[in-house]
């Protein structure tokens, strides 16, 4: 059943406005009524309201209006999860996905260490990301680590390819974000603590010569994946419901997750999209929920940011067990 069978089906006289984009209709909205607010294109598969808001195609619709589970509206609509027109769009971000040198590894572990001895050490640095909602027990389990000062290396130290004008690199000062694959080391990220929101090259430093893998945090094998965009509120997530949900942090708004990835993602039963509800976040809504059927979105109750609700007071193990309710896995 396409779009046009599922308007009609809920008792609506669809109208044929244009012949653009393969055939536009109007109809009433099936969430907010009107007369012709409702938009839906049946050759893209797509509908989008212009009162309200909702948007998506015919699985989301199903979802949406007829308040079906996934795999259900799947079913209905003879469209799997994986589908060709899926597969298509992930060629884009069908990227090879980079292994740091042996010496990268070293190097970078030898300096997650002595960062972890470091913030142990110094209350200042532990507070700063106490206040982050992180549990002492979240920080070592994630070999949190504190630079105090800018440091600088050599490129060929780390088994990075020197050039004439970049034979240096500077490590800045700040929290210290080690990534990993099991026991080994894959990326390296340093949250400046000297950021200033007129730094063009943002808040986040990442070593040269790391891993371009989006971090996993939690158990791979759950059902309910819950996206999000720093790595602190992935682990903040997984603190207060590491039971119910994996979580991945996608480290900014326009990253995209990589063939693995991808097929990864479309295996889980629910996806609860939660990128920081900015204009950033928003904007990249549109290419999730094109890509993902399975995907909801779920910005928290207040605050951009899982860790923002976190400090003023909300409880994101509620947040992420109503996110299953709607999402109909529960």
């Amino acid at each position: 059943m396409n779009l046009l069978d599922l308007t009609q089906e809920m008792g609506f006289d669809p109208h044929k406005t244009s012949a653009s984009r393969g055939g536009e209709y109007h109809c009433p909205c099936p969430s907010c009524g009107g007369n012709d607010r409702f938009m839906f294109w049946p050759q893209e598969d797509r509908y989008w309201c212009r009162q309200c808001k909702a948007g998506g195609d015919a699985i989301q619709f199903c979802r949406d209006f007829q308040k079906l589970p996934f795999r259900d509206a799947c079913t209905k609509v003879q469209k799997g999860p994986a589908s060709d027109e899926s597969r298509s769009r992930m060629r884009q971000v069908d990227l090879p996905i980079r292994t740091p040198s042996r010496s990268w590894e070293d190097k970078a572990l030898e300096f997650t260490e002595s960062s972890m001895q470091r913030l142990l050490l110094d209350e200042r640095a532990m507070k700063l990301i106490l206040q982050r909602g992180l549990s002492l027990d979240t920080i070592r389990k994630n070999h949190l680590g504190w630079n105090p000062v800018k440091v600088f290396y050599r490129r060929s130290d780390w088994g990075i390819e020197e050039k004439e004008e970049r034979k240096w690199m500077c490590l800045p000062a700040g929290i210290v974000i080690p990534i990993f694959e099991g026991s080994a080391i894959r990326k390296l990220k340093i949250r400046k603590s000297e950021w200033k929101e007129e730094d063009f090259h943002g808040k986040y430093y990442e070593v040269p010569g790391c891993s371009n893998i989006i971090p996993t945090f939690g158990v791979p094998l759950k059902d309910v994946v819950v996206i999000v965009e720093a790595e602190f509120d992935a682990m903040l997530v997984i603190q207060e419901a590491g039971d119910l949900c994996v979580c991945i942090a996608l480290g900014g708004a326009q990253k995209r997750p990589h063939s693995s990835l991808h097929q990864w993602l479309m295996s889980r039963k629910l996806i609860l999209f939660a990128l920081d509800f900015d204009e950033a976040g928003k904007k990249e809504y549109s290419y999730w929920q094109r890509c993902y059927p399975n995907l909801e979105p779920w910005p928290v109750p207040e605050g951009k940011s899982p860790g923002d609700y976190f400090r003023a007071g909300g409880k994101i193990r509620n947040w992420v067990a109503s996110g299953l309710q709607n999402g109909n896995f529960i």
